[in-house]
C-alpha cells in the first residue's frame, strides 16, 4: 500500500469520529437517534453556507454502516451523476476534484449556493466515507434544459428519482440534502394549497424532516433569476434561538424538527472560491 493510499484510508477511518466533533451538546447524535426509526432523513437548508453541508457529512458518517447501504441525495443535476460517480471512485486528488468541477452544474453562471465550495467538500467527505462503508451519492435534480414546466412538477420529478432508488433497493437508507422548501412534508405551500413538495411526495417512506439553518452569519444566495443577484449576504435579522428541537408533529415550517446553528458563513462558488 502506498503512502498516499494509507493516508486516504486513515482519513476515511477518522470520519467515524466526525459525528462527535464540535458537538459538545451531543445534538448530532440526538438527531441520528431520532431518525433511526425512519428510512429517510430529509435535511432542509438555506443554500450557500459552509456549515450545513458539513453537518450532512457528519450525519452520513454517523449513519453509514457496513450492514446497511446509505444513499446520500444532493440537489445537483442528474446529468452530473457520471462525474460524481467517477469522483467518488477516485483517489480524491486535486486533479480528480477539478474534473468534477468542470461539469456544467459547477461552471454555470447562475451560482445559487448549491455548487459551492462546501458542496464540493461534502462530496470529498463522502468519497472518503465510501472507502469503508457502502455509501452512494445520488444527484436527483433536473438540468434546466430538461424543463419540468412548473415548480410543482420539479418537486414531483425529484421525489420520483428518490422513490425509484428506494423501491429498487429496499435495504438502503437515504440522507437527503435539499432546499428547505423541498424538504417540507406538509401538504400544500404557503402560496399554493395545491403545491406538493418533494418531502410530502415521499410520505410513503415516513421520512423524518428537519431544517438546519443559521441564526446569524451569512450565506451565498440569489434573490432573483439573474446572475447579478447572487452573492454573499448577511442572514436577515430574526428572533430564532440556537439549538436543536426534534418533534413528532409537523411544525409551522412544514418539518418535524429544526437545528438552528448559532453562526454560519457563506460558501462561495467552487469554480471560483474567492470571497
Amino acid at each position: 500500500m502506498s503512502i498516499w493510499q494509507l493516508a486516504v484510508l486513515v482519513g476515511a477511518l477518522a470520519l467515524g469520529n466526525l459525528a462527535y466533533a464540535d458537538d459538545p451538546a451531543g445534538e448530532l447524535q440526538q438527531l441520528v437517534d431520532k431518525a433511526s426509526a425512519h428510512r429517510v432523513l430529509l435535511v432542509g437548508e438555506v443554500h450557500g453556507t459552509s456549515e450545513t453541508p458539513a453537518r450532512v457529512a457528519e450525519l452520513a458518517a454517523a449513519m453509514a454502516s457496513e450492514e446497511r447501504p446509505l444513499i446520500v441525495g444532493v440537489e445537483i443535476w442528474r446529468t452530473e451523476q457520471e462525474r460524481i460517480d467517477r469522483f467518488i471512485a477516485s483517489a480524491g486528488t486535486a486533479e480528480d476534484r477539478q474534473q468534477l468541477l468542470d461539469g456544467p452544474f459547477w461552471q454555470r453562471s447562475y451560482q445559487d449556493g448549491r455548487s459551492s465550495v462546501a458542496m464540493a467538500d461534502l462530496l470529498q467527505s463522502l468519497r472518503a466515507l465510501a472507502l469503508k462503508a457502502p455509501v452512494r451519492v445520488l444527484a436527483f435534480d433536473l438540468d434546466p434544459k430538461d424543463k419540468p414546466g412548473t415548480d410543482a412538477e420539479r418537486d414531483a420529478q425529484m421525489a420520483e428519482a428518490l422513490r425509484t432508488v428506494l423501491n429498487q433497493q429496499p435495504e438502503v437508507r437515504a440522507l437527503v440534502l435539499a432546499g428547505n422548501f423541498h424538504t417540507r412534508i406538509q401538504e400544500g405551500a404557503p402560496w399554493d394549497p395545491d403545491h406538493r413538495f418533494m418531502g410530502f411526495l415521499l410520505s410513503e417512506f415516513r421520512p423524518y424532516s428537519i431544517e438546519i439553518m443559521g441564526v446569524s452569519g451569512s450565506s451565498w444566495t440569489c434573490t432573483g433569476r439573474t446572475t447579478d443577484t447572487c452573492m454573499a449576504r448577511d442572514m436577515p435579522a430574526n428572533e430564532l434561538q440556537a439549538g436543536l428541537q426534534l418533534g413528532d408533529e409537523i411544525n409551522a415550517r412544514g418539518h418535524l424538527g429544526h437545528w438552528w446553528l448559532a453562526q454560519v458563513s457563506a460558501s462561495p462558488p467552487a469554480r471560483d472560491p474567492r470571497p
